[in-house]
């Protein structure tokens, strides 16, 4: 054993670092995986089900209904950042990689906002969005559309947007540092070169710095699902527990939450007394969703690798 030690000493450095990601990350996914097979409120003795608490979501109406809800709006958000967001940060990175004037103004003004909290965040759209004195309605009365001003957080079909809106103008600067760091390890001699035959910025940008930088473009897209998947605070914060009007801003984070911690019980007693066990299988379930995509997506990278 000493002998093993002694030729592979890094394994040194590398066991503290295993240790507490065993404790903190391994074990704890494995506890809720445990947890998910009994009838459980978090308090009282535990009652072995199997695969009741799986069942019982997959077939439950109520149930049902509230996550595919909740997975729709998380999809939702992942989608429009696909669509949406991370072409609108390809642009902005492009733009100051190639030293637009500003750049520096741009560069810190658009990624500030990832320094300001979460309830300040949704306190400004807020008051954006306001019925009355919402800055949005006066705009739109400025420009002479006020036919169209209402109380915009009062619509249950705009929810999701608005906490996509929310959420891009906080995170925007995020992937855009990202990019501009993928575009910095660009050969410059690529650049000028097509610079020299003519390409103008546009073209440049298609045919030489996207093809390079789609490994970050493919992380990105990762990042975007998971953050879909998982987002809970602007959902909560915005909507309570309940996640808004009609649930118009729940997600897959804030079902997990209230089933597992919320004081209402939507379904009558049977949760309540298995708040924990339905909230660990539900849990269970979106990490299955993650951890698929995410096999996924580095076996592609390793397969690009490889090519």
């Amino acid at each position: 054993m000493i002998a093993f030690f002694k030729k592979r000493p890094y394994i040194f450095f590398l066991l503290p670092g295993f240790i507490l990601y065993t404790i903190f990350v391994i074990y704890p996914i494995f506890a809720a995986i445990n947890i998910s097979f009994f009838e459980w409120n978090g308090i009282s003795e535990k009652v072995f089900v199997g695969l009741g608490n799986y069942i019982e979501l997959f077939t439950n109406p109520e149930l049902m209904s509230q996550m595919t809800n909740a997975l729709g709006h998380s999809f939702t958000l992942f989608v429009l950042t696909v669509l949406l967001q991370i072409p609108i940060q390809i642009i902005m990175a492009y733009m100051i990689y190639i030293k637009s004037k500003g750049k520096n103004f741009f560069q810190v003004a658009i990624f500030s906002p990832q320094f300001i909290s979460t309830p300040i965040i949704v306190f400004i759209f807020t008051l954006l969005f306001d019925g009355n004195i919402g800055l949005f309605n006066r705009i739109l009365e400025l420009i002479g559309l006020g036919h169209l001003t209402r109380s915009w957080l009062g619509i249950p079909e705009l929810g999701i947007y608005i906490v996509w809106i929310m959420i891009t103008w906080a995170g925007i600067g995020v992937g855009m540092v990202y990019f501009i760091g993928a575009m910095k390890m660009i050969s410059f001699d690529e650049i000028e070169s097509a610079y020299l035959e003519g390409a103008g910025v546009w073209r440049r940008l298609y045919y030489i710095v996207l093809p390079q930088i789609k490994t970050t473009i493919l992380n990105l897209v990762l990042a975007a699902y998971i953050f879909g998947m998982t987002i809970f605070d602007f959902s909560y914060i915005l909507g309570g527990i309940s996640g808004g009007i009609n649930r118009n801003v729940d997600v897959m984070s804030l079902f997990f939450y209230r089933m597992a911690f919320g004081d209402q019980n939507p379904l009558g007693g049977r949760v309540n007394e298995n708040s924990m066990g339905m909230g660990t299988t539900i849990a269970v379930v979106l990490f299955l969703m993650l951890f698929i995509v995410a096999i996924f997506q580095i076996s592609l990278m390793y397969r690009k690798e490889e090519e």
